[in-house]
């Protein structure tokens, strides 16, 4: 019986090794993880080094990309880049051990670099996927490279075109005229005031649309000489400045003088006069109305509605009919001033 337990022990004993040297002894190798199918997701950086959110360049500006090292090239593609102040360059990686380094001859000048803008002279290399981007704010040419092959011709050049100067282009008098839509007519910014010669209705009531050469984000408007005022605060969209204008009295010459309008690069329009004169019936716009406006709306009597001869349509009801030429009759023999002469 003695010798039984002692067998039953030796047994149990030989199992627990087993079992132990199974678990920790044998093969110890661990199987390594398998590589992520999932794409990491770019980080682009701004001039500080900090995350750019995910979402489209205002109006103020547009992306330009550049591909460090495609298809491990020792390049930049493209290598130059015409962009215009407030543009944005951004740098992708198609392969690794790249920088961008601005500088001339090899040599940094640290006023940009990738990943962050700091310790520009390190050469900090980055490798696939990396994305780097800088907004220029200053005209000028920018030259950069990478660190590690710039020896290799690996180099890139950005020419900054200065922000085009904020000019007023034309002004107009804008007017619905029903289903056919809107017709304007030019007042122009030089020389004799051009007339608008439709009906302001019982208030007077016009609207004047002033487009610049760049895209423009606010501006006043005031009327200095003339009866009317403008009509809450101008709008704007793109390059245009529209201004309401209320209680215009008839056949006088007006001026509106815009101030304080700045564009996308925040450049600021010197106060501008634009002048124009109001005279109902006037379609030939020769600042008199007579015979020869009322043979000009009977000429055009059933016409459709065009840039042509949208001025006939003086009541702007969008329909050229006997109502047009009895307005035009109602003001015969007025005449309006001539501004800007």
């Amino acid at each position: 019986m003695k010798n039984s337990n002692l067998l039953l022990r030796w047994s149990l004993l030989v199992v627990a090794t087993a079992i132990s040297t199974s678990a920790f002894g044998g093969d110890r190798s661990v199987s390594k993880p398998q590589k992520s199918n999932v794409t990491e997701m770019l980080r682009i950086l701004d001039e500080r080094g900090l995350p750019v959110p995910n979402s489209k360049p205002s109006a103020a500006s547009q992306i330009f990309d550049v591909t460090v090292g495609p298809a491990g090239n020792r390049v930049f593609s493209p290598n130059t880049v015409n962009i215009s102040v407030g543009d944005t360059v951004r740098w992708t990686w198609g392969s690794s051990n790249h920088s961008v380094t601005s500088g001339s001859s090899c040599a940094a000048d640290s006023q940009f670099c990738s990943p962050n803008d700091t310790n520009c002279g390190a050469g900090t290399l980055s490798n696939t996927g990396s994305v780097y981007q800088q907004t220029f704010g200053q005209a000028g040419d920018y030259f950069y490279f990478c660190a590690l092959h710039c020896f290799s011709g690996m180099t890139g050049t950005i020419h900054v075109a200065a922000a085009p100067e904020l000019q007023l282009v034309s002004a107009a008098s804008r007017k619905t005229h029903g289903v056919a839509g809107a017709f304007d007519i030019d007042l122009p910014l030089t020389g004799p005031s051009g007339v608008e010669c439709r009906s302001g209705g019982a208030n007077g009531d016009y609207i004047l649309v002033f487009t610049f050469t760049n895209n423009v984000t606010s501006g006043d408007a005031m009327i200095d000489s003339g009866v009317g005022s403008v009509s809450g605060t101008p709008t704007f969209s793109g390059t245009s400045m529209t201004v309401n204008l209320t209680g215009i009295a008839n056949a006088q010459a007006l001026t509106v003088t815009l101030s304080n309008v700045i564009d996308v690069f925040a450049q600021t329009l010197p106060n501008t006069p634009v002048n124009a004169s109001f005279l109902i019936g006037d379609t030939n716009g020769n600042h008199l109305v007579n015979a020869s406006d009322i043979s000009q709306a009977k000429s055009q009597i059933g016409q459709g509605i065009t840039a042509g001869n949208a001025r006939e349509d003086v009541n702007a009801n969008g329909a050229i009919n006997g109502s047009d030429v009895s307005l035009v009759k109602a003001h015969i023999g007025e005449a309006a001033p001539i501004a800007g002469e």
